[in-house]
């Protein structure tokens, strides 16, 4: 049948990027569709880089996914000759007193992710804030705060990453229809995806399509998702070296309050001329096609005073660039991988919640292992729909959850 595929990917950011590039390694028909050009400014999956670190706090479930996507990021850089994975080891700081609960993202987040490390075997050191500003004397740690350091964490090269699997998998055979959103999928025996250019079959499909992911599912688990605003900014640099990814480290810095979070990007090699640093804001909800993309410099200026001069030394007024980013959670904040409520054919991958991309290349590999096989290689049940209650599909029963080693030094 013409325009009939055994796969197709909708949306080819961060997650649908390895989806199709693992589709077509593994000699798949696949069709990728995506309604911009990726990698491209609009999603989730720009402004340079992201964090990875195997001790992931979130919980044991997502380690498999962070180890497995380590050595997809090695085994790419090995083929291309382009680097994508900077260990710089990284840093999480936490209160030791605060209005955090037990429900909270940062609750006890450094001794709960040392307990995880631990038992997985992965390094990760407790230090005081005095080891801290002895290590790095542009940071200014407050006097009983917790921090905890994981040498093997450090950051990804998002965008390049995303435009690597899309060229392998096109290399592969695969195919990309971009600029196309698409404006229907029709459940049935032939399931058919429409475009604004055409009409398309597959077996099988996966969506990927992270803030436009509510527009593809039904009510009510369209109401799980929550998309949020983000801004990131980069802000030159009085000295460039002190801030390399040669041997400063990530922060993720949890203050007080939700609102007062700070996270720290080390510089990498020619990169955007500044340090990226960012906060998060989870109260106003937006959607990709409303959300302000302007940033002001009442913003750039707020965030500096409020946020930027008290935690570093040496970062200049200056905004180089600013961004606006999305993030899609669910109300766990845990990922959503499984089959569409309307058809067993058709597999959603959303939401990331605001940590996905250090596991992507893996969720990937292993949704496409599912969708093609039946079972995957790492245990993707934990991010069932059932969890939320209601009648839908099941998640992928037939996973193998110890098919991957967690630390291997």
């Amino acid at each position: 049948m013409e325009n009939h595929y055994d796969l197709i990917v909708i949306g080819l950011g961060a997650m649908g990027s390895a989806a199709l590039y693992q589709a077509a390694k593994a000699g798949a028909t696949v069709l990728g569709i995506d309604r911009y050009a990726p990698p491209h400014e609009f999603g989730s999956s720009h402004a340079e880089t992201r964090i990875t670190r195997l001790a992931v706090g979130e919980g044991p479930e997502y380690l498999p996914l962070v180890f497995r996507s380590h050595e997809i990021w090695r085994e790419l850089e090995a083929e291309t000759g382009q680097p994508l994975l900077y260990e710089t080891g990284g840093y999480i700081i936490t209160p030791a007193d605060s209005e955090y609960t037990q429900h909270d993202h940062w609750y006890k987040f450094v001794p709960k992710t040392a307990a995880i490390a631990a038992n997985a075997g992965i390094p990760f050191d407790l230090r005081t804030p005095t080891q801290v500003r002895n290590h790095l004397p542009n940071v200014l740690m407050r006097d009983g705060d917790q921090a905890g350091f994981e040498p093997s964490g450090g950051v990804v090269l998002c965008e390049r990453a995303v435009e690597t699997q899309l060229a392998l998998a096109q290399k592969l055979g695969a195919t990309m229809n971009l600029n196309e959103p698409v404006v229907d999928i029709a459940f049935g025996e032939d399931t058919v995806v429409v475009s604004n250019r055409g009409r398309y079959t597959a077996d099988k499909i996966i969506i990927t399509t992270g803030p436009w992911m509510p527009g593809f599912l039904p009510q009510p688990e369209n109401e799980l998702l929550r998309v949020t605003r983000q801004v990131v900014f980069w802000f030159e640099v009085a000295d460039p070296a002190i801030f390399s990814s040669n041997h400063f480290p990530f922060f993720l810095w949890a203050g007080d309050r939700q609102e007062d979070y700070f996270a720290i990007f080390p510089m990498t090699p020619n990169g955007v001329p500044g340090l990226k640093v960012l906060t998060e804001q989870f109260v106003d909800a937006t959607d990709p096609e409303s959300v302000s993309r302007k940033v002001t410099q009442a913003d750039i200026d707020s965030f500096y005073e409020n946020y930027v001069t008290k935690r570093l030394t040496g970062v200049m007024p200056n905004c180089v660039k600013a961004s606006v980013c999305l993030y899609t959670s669910t109300p766990d904040e845990h990922f959503i991988i499984d089959h569409h409520p309307k058809s067993e054919r058709v597999v959603v991958v959303s939401a990331c919640s605001s940590h996905g991309f250090k596991h992507s290349a893996a969720i990937g590999e292993s949704t496409v292992q599912w969708v093609m096989t039946g079972q995957s290689q790492i245990d993707l049940k934990p991010f069932g729909l059932g969890r939320f209650g209601g009648n839908h599909y099941t998640s992928p029963e037939s996973s193998c959850p110890s098919a991957y080693p967690i630390y291997s030094g």
